[in-house]
């Protein structure tokens, strides 16, 4: 039996990760930001006794980070084999706030000089919207990492964040109008996790960091109506049993590298001596019905 903690865990993909976990006999401690005293019969009815945690942890509340954290290290008899963290929000400005879209184009074209005009900038609608996603998406998780690490007994073998290709620089996708601060939030994130690894591996450990895009998921989340046609999109299922496949085969010399659900690595772990250019200056190659295909993509171990 192997034990799970799963951060963000109530609606979407880690619903169904969690419930697949239970269901192949793990042991899960899951965080949701409103646990109710029948959370876990709600959401995971087949559970079995003590077989599943819940714990309050809300990515906007630093406090809340550190009781959790300390709470699950407080667990004496508690080994954890693996963490996600998953913590995602996308407001999609250009269509759930097109009146304050159209309130900034106004602005800007009466601050324009005269015989000239600006275009209103929709993708930030406003600071709390822009610091919502870094908090939510990089802050939050960055910081609930460091912290289990800090009060866990033990560490766990795989730390691993969800992430989004998104977030590539080079790999820029101009067709995603509105999803600025989603993407430079993920960005944040594959850097800042790539800095964790490599500070763990100076200092001996021999914890496993890894990025995940776990693919154009048919969730809540992802159903917004896009100006443009979204490609391969698959079922939470099968997203989850991909993402599986990968965290649990990973090894230390994967440390610090950016996966897809398919199992195929963008970015080279940053212990090679193998010098692959990353994900942020790959070439794209073909786009097919799984998305981009990218020249520097190899196929992971079995």
């Amino acid at each position: 039996m192997k034990t799970w903690i799963i951060v963000g865990a109530s609606r979407g993909i880690w619903r169904e990760f969690v419930r697949q976990a239970l269901e192949r006999g793990d042991r899960v401690i899951a965080t949701v930001r409103k646990p109710k005293g029948d959370t876990v019969a709600s959401l995971w009815p087949t559970a079995k006794p003590a077989q599943c945690q819940v714990f309050h942890c809300d990515m906007l509340d630093g406090t809340s980070i550190t009781q959790f954290a300390e709470a699950v290290g407080a667990i004496n008899d508690t080994v954890i084999d693996y963490i996600v963290l998953n913590a995602g929000v996308l407001q999609y400005p250009n269509v759930r706030f097109i009146e304050a879209a159209e309130g900034v184009a106004r602005i800007f074209s009466a601050a324009a000089p005269e015989g000239k005009t600006c275009s209103g900038i929709t993708s930030f609608r406003s600071y709390a919207n822009f610091q919502f996603h870094l908090q939510t998406n990089t802050i939050g998780p960055i910081l609930a990492a460091s912290s289990l690490l800090r009060n866990l007994n033990t560490p766990p073998k795989t730390l691993t964040f969800i992430s989004s290709d998104s977030g590539s620089v080079q790999r820029f996708r101009p067709e995603e109008d509105g999803f600025a601060a989603y993407a430079a939030s993920k960005a944040a994130l594959n850097q800042s996790l790539r800095h964790m690894a490599a500070e763990l591996q100076r200092k001996g450990s021999e914890v496993i960091v890894l990025a995940i895009h776990p693919g154009e998921v048919k969730t809540d989340m992802a159903n917004v109506d896009l100006g443009w046609e979204v490609e391969g999109q698959i079922e939470v299922d099968e997203s989850v049993r991909g993402c599986v496949k990968v965290i649990e085969g990973r090894e230390n010399g994967d440390t610090g590298a950016f996966w897809t659900w398919e199992g195929e690595v963008s970015s080279h772990a940053l212990t090679s001596s193998v010098l692959l250019t990353d994900l942020d200056s790959a070439v794209p190659l073909v786009k097919g019905t799984r998305g981009t295909s990218y020249q520097t993509i190899v196929t992971a171990r079995p």
